[in-house]
């Protein structure tokens, strides 16, 4: 590419961010998609239907207590008349005990999980027992009421209850229901693929090049890491130089290969927009919009091909992530069915005023911020400001505020909402992760 010293691409106009993302819903024709894998492999990934118990939980009436089963009527005159004496009785071999008969007078000695034979409907702990192992008979102490420490067909699940929904994020316990009803395998939302074409002849993945006026490529590795603790698959096509054959050629095989494509760099170097160009070589709609209403993140680009989305992130790492979070986000969680934003919110006390760039007090705009929290639990959150091209903002960042356009000031004390965002505020071992404090604050005595 040539460049034009000082000279940078820049858009003529802004199209507000609600009215972007309708442009590019209009435009496309993405459609989520299932696909059956191995219960045993779902935990994170998204049910397509909901799941229905076709069975009872327990099966049978059965024992949550070692003891001895009794009829009820047996024991039920203990308080007036004293101590009750019944005949142990040999149990069953398994896989018949169910349909074993227990007789007035009889008790059957039974462990925790053990399926109680017909009639027994009481079940007496050891403890309030005495045994006399000679004459096989022990002697009940006490009067339990009737139904005591036994787990009746059906009392956890009964067969039709509804136990997960469609949408549904599967959790480590959630596999363990659907592996005790027997399930093998699931049917789950496919993970979108998600393309990542970075574009610029600045772009190295060799640290050494630096040395020689090269830019490392970490905007590529940020976008990945986020688009898989989304949920979807991306999928780096490598480094493209500032040609338009050969961005071309790339966007053409994100086409074939995958279901949303993102590309970095290229949106606001030169005279020219290179990618712009290229996606509009290629067919139509084309682009959509081109210079957004956010900040920072305003020479975004959303365009169209063969129904697929293509959003050009801006080369700044604060503007491509912004940008992926209100653009690439929503898509990828469409594709999971899951809704647009993450969420929940954290609800927070700014401690510092912030004021909106004058320039852009009518964009939407977000806040990165830190947030601690005091030893009485409760969240504040401290503002973070610099340059677009400072990766520090993030680093420093565990949430960010989303500001709407009307909105140019917050006030410090103010009670705002935190939005958190997996891979970006928070890692894999935790929801957030807030600076600690002590020990004894996380201690529940």
């Amino acid at each position: 590419m040539n460049h034009t010293i000082g000279m940078h691409w820049t858009p003529s106009k802004y199209t507000s961010v609600r009215a972007s993302y309708s442009k590019l819903m209009n435009a496309i024709n993405i459609r989520p998609m299932a696909e059956s894998i191995l219960a045993e492999q779902a935990v994170g990934r998204v049910l397509w239907t909901d799941i229905v118990s076709h069975t009872d939980i327990p099966s049978s009436n059965c024992s949550h207590m070692d003891g001895f089963v009794v009829k009820y009527n047996d024991i039920s005159r203990i308080s007036q008349h004293g101590p009750m004496k019944l005949r142990i009785v040999p149990r069953r071999k398994e896989g018949k005990r169910e349909n074993q008969i227990l007789f007035k007078g009889q008790t059957i000695r039974v462990s925790t999980g053990e399926v109680l034979p017909r009639f027994g409907d009481t079940v007496i702990p050891v403890e309030y027992t005495q045994f006399d192992s000679k004459n096989s008979t022990i002697m009940v102490q006490r009067e339990l009421a009737k139904g005591s420490f036994v787990s009746y067909k059906g009392s956890e699940i009964a067969r039709k209850d509804l136990l997960l929904n469609k949408s549904h994020i599967l959790r480590a316990q959630d596999l363990a229901l659907i592996a005790m009803l027997g399930i093998r395998r699931l049917k789950i939302f496919k993970k979108p693929k998600v393309a990542i074409i970075p574009t610029g002849n600045e772009l190295t993945e060799d640290i050494t090049d630096i040395k020689h006026g090269k830019i490392l490529n970490t905007n590529s590795r940020v976008i990945s890491n986020l688009i898989e603790k989304l949920g979807g698959t991306p999928l780096d096509l490598g480094i493209t130089p500032d040609n338009i054959h050969k961005i071309k050629n790339k966007i053409r095989l994100a086409l074939s290969e995958s279901d949303i494509i993102l590309t970095t760099g290229g949106s606001s170097v030169g005279l020219r927009d290179l990618v712009a160009d290229s996606i509009g070589e290629i067919g139509k709609p084309g682009i959509l919009v081109h210079g957004v209403k956010l900040d920072r993140g305003r020479v975004t680009g959303l365009a169209a091909l063969r129904g697929r989305p293509i959003i050009i992130l801006p080369g700044p790492i604060q503007g491509a992530v912004n940008a992926f979070i209100v653009f690439a986000q929503p898509l990828i969680r469409f594709m999971l069915g899951l809704h647009p934003f993450y969420k929940p919110f954290i609800s927070a006390k700014l401690t510092e005023d912030w004021n909106a760039r004058k320039k852009f007090q009518n964009f939407t705009k977000i806040v990165y911020v830190k947030m601690t929290s005091s030893a009485s639990g409760e969240f504040h959150a401290k503002p973070l400001t610099g340059e677009t091209t400072d990766i520090t903002v993030l680093t420093g960042s565990n949430g960010f505020i989303l500001v709407p356009e009307r909105l140019t000031k917050l006030k410090s004390g103010q009670k705002v909402k935190i939005n958190i965002f997996p891979g970006l505020s928070f890692s894999s071992l935790g929801p957030i992760e807030i600076p600690y404090l002590s020990e004894k604050s996380f201690l529940p005595f």
